[in-house]
């Protein structure tokens, strides 16, 4: 089997979110740090983005100022941290379409880019109903749908259908559909010694969603989402069983994770969390001895 290395980079964050977005039902319950961040995996001759960020252009900066998310990073001084150029990327798995996930594809000459046919479709749906949907797709940038189908009909796009067992050896994608988005996915890399770990895409905002609030045990929903609400607490528990500890959930928007596990903070004042190193790879991100 491949060994896989793992890391969660930061590019921005959000100084104060509203819990009612992070947790279903907390609606006047304050605010708290929100990451913007994507994962990094490596091994097999591949380098692997799952999600790419935001481009912080056009429409993309709107969203971002709107949002009040600051100390944005473009991908460039963002993956030097670990030692890896944007050229340098050959595979980017999109987990759903919105901005913060899917709007930086211009920074990634070299990459085939793989997202849900449904996600795509129903994302394209949206936009032409307005106003029907207006109220749950406000992290969609129209430009980048755009930038996507035309990735989609020269080839650079593929578009599946369903999840994709061994997309790559002891890397699969799983379908999260009519959850956060209608057609989302996520991703699942097995590591050495045979440990799932699983990028959750936008099916959780903390580890609490899984671990519940304050440590209660009960699952939460997060609280911005279009789908099914009994689809998406269906789907945290799909991901937990999956991967056996809550700690192997790697949820991008989580600024907990660079507390649970090695990571180190920048002069850019964001952070990378090390996750997995596959044998005989040494640190990127401690100083060598």
């Amino acid at each position: 089997m491949t060994s896989y290395s793992l890391w969660m980079l930061e590019y921005s964050h959000c100084l104060a979110q509203p819990l009612g977005c992070v947790f279903y039902g907390e609606w006047n319950a304050g605010t708290r740090l929100f990451a913007y961040s994507y994962a990094y995996v490596e091994g097999g001759g591949h380098r692997i983005l799952i999600d790419i960020g935001h481009d912080n252009t056009s429409g993309n900066k709107e969203l971002n100022d709107s949002n009040d998310i600051v100390d944005y990073q473009t991908p460039d001084a963002v993956l030097a941290k670990v030692g890896v150029r944007p050229e340098d990327i050959d595979i980017v798995i999109l987990t759903h379409a919105h901005y913060d996930h899917a709007g930086a594809t211009r920074w990634f000459p070299n990459a085939t880019f793989y997202m849900q046919r449904r996600e795509l479709e129903t994302s394209r749906e949206a936009l032409n109903a307005s106003p029907l949907y207006d109220s749950i797709i406000g992290a969609l940038d129209p430009a980048d749908i755009d930038v996507l189908e035309e990735l989609a009909r020269t080839g650079r796009l593929r578009l599946l259908d369903g999840a994709v067992d061994d997309f790559l050896p002891g890397l699969s994608i799983r379908a999260a559909w009519d959850t956060h988005t209608q057609g989302g996915q996520y991703v699942v890399v097995t590591d050495h010694e045979g440990r799932n770990w699983v990028v959750t895409g936008d099916a959780m905002y903390s580890y609490e969603n899984a671990e519940g609030i304050n440590q209660s045990g009960e699952y939460v929903n997060i609280g911005f989402g279009g789908g099914s609400g009994w689809a998406g607490l269906r789907l945290i528990d799909e991901m937990v069983r999956l991967a056996g500890d809550t700690n192997r959930l790697v949820i991008v928007h989580e600024s907990e994770t660079f507390k649970r596990h090695l990571s180190r903070r920048y002069d850019d004042n964001l952070s990378v969390a090390e996750l997995l190193l596959a044998p005989g790879v040494e640190s990127r991100i401690l100083p060598r001895s």
